[in-house]
């Protein structure tokens, strides 16, 4: 059995295509679960007229991880797929990951997931363009620094119940970017992501605040996902040991260099400054990502200055 988790906070307006869109799935047993996260809009609404359908789940608002969590204890199917409420499954797509995962338990074992492609759309639903260009070949395995420099988006794999409760779920702790820290994790504790291109989802852009993963991006929000990396280099270099290879470290360099500089555009320097020692503490000389003029500058100024040039530049070109 599949069992498809919805989290929902205040979509109504999309969260009827994303049940449809797991309902109308044929071939596979199938269950699906609706975790509203305290709306106050018309989701109950729209919820409760699936009936017996679903199974429905209204607790109070906790955010998206631990409405994902929530889904994750009531969920009595084998394989898990989670998709947001503004997103919809394209047909077939958990029939095709489900045939997909079967073939790769049998070459690599139970501890493997299939995770594939998506594709951008609009908020009316038209198609944008592809989501997720991999960087590694059909059937592929992903390494260390696939997955923490182009981690799936949570919507991408087929995942089994047991690892994933192996992990503890999602880390509640975490106000974004918490599929990453999930597929790290899962990583981490010996789990093989293949890549197979089939398109699975579609994910909706749009500039609705009741997305249920968006945080705002406050001191705290910086220092939460701050002491997320810290706790997934320490797993890396247990992971590792001695032999903690230095194009993961690289890659870890990277990702805490594009949040400082993030940090900087969110008008939070002392947080980006926590971030840029982090990356340079890792990757002393190859951890600036960019192009070499910016990272020339960085390297003559400093990064605090070289983002500030940068806005600049580009506010110019604009104008």
């Amino acid at each position: 059995m599949i069992t498809v988790i919805i989290p929902n906070y205040n979509g109504s307006s999309f969260l009827r295509e994303a049940i449809d869109s797991a309902l109308v799935e044929q071939g596979v047993e199938l269950e699906v679960i609706v975790v509203d996260d305290g709306s106050t809009d018309g989701s109950r609404q729209v919820i409760e007229s699936y009936g017996d359908r679903i199974r429905p789940i209204f607790q109070k608002n906790q955010g998206a991880c631990a409405a994902r969590n929530t889904g994750l204890a009531m969920a009595q199917g084998e394989w898990i797929k989670f998709l947001d409420s503004d997103d919809r499954l394209l047909a077939d797509s958990l029939r095709t990951q489900l045939a997909e995962t079967a073939l790769l338990v049998a070459e690599y074992g139970d501890a493997c997931l299939v995770y594939g492609n998506g594709s951008l759309i609009d908020q009316a639903g038209e198609v944008i363009t592809p989501l997720y260009f991999a960087a590694i070949k059909d059937g592929a395995e992903a390494s260390a620094e696939d997955i923490i420099l182009r981690s799936p988006l949570i919507s991408m794999p087929l995942h089994r119940r047991s690892l994933l409760q192996h992990i503890g779920g999602f880390d509640e702790r975490i106000p974004a970017g918490q599929e990453y820290d999930l597929h790290l994790r899962l990583f981490l504790s010996g789990v093989r992501f293949i890549y197979k291109p089939t398109v699975c989802f579609q994910y909706r852009r749009h500039a609705s605040a009741s997305r249920i993963s968006i945080k705002m991006h406050r001191v705290e929000s910086f220092n939460q996902r701050y002491a997320a990396y810290q706790r997934q280099i320490e797993m890396a270099e247990k992971f590792y040991g001695h032999d903690f290879p230095a194009s993961v470290k690289k890659a870890f360099s990277h990702i805490l260099w594009s949040t400082g500089r993030f940090a900087l555009r969110c008008g939070q320097a002392e947080s980006a400054r926590r971030y840029f020692s982090k990356a340079r503490e890792l990757a002393p000389t190859g951890g600036i990502p960019g192009g070499w003029g910016y990272q020339i500058i960085c390297r003559l100024l400093g990064p605090v200055l070289a983002e500030r040039i940068g806005m600049f530049l580009r506010i110019f070109s604009k104008s």
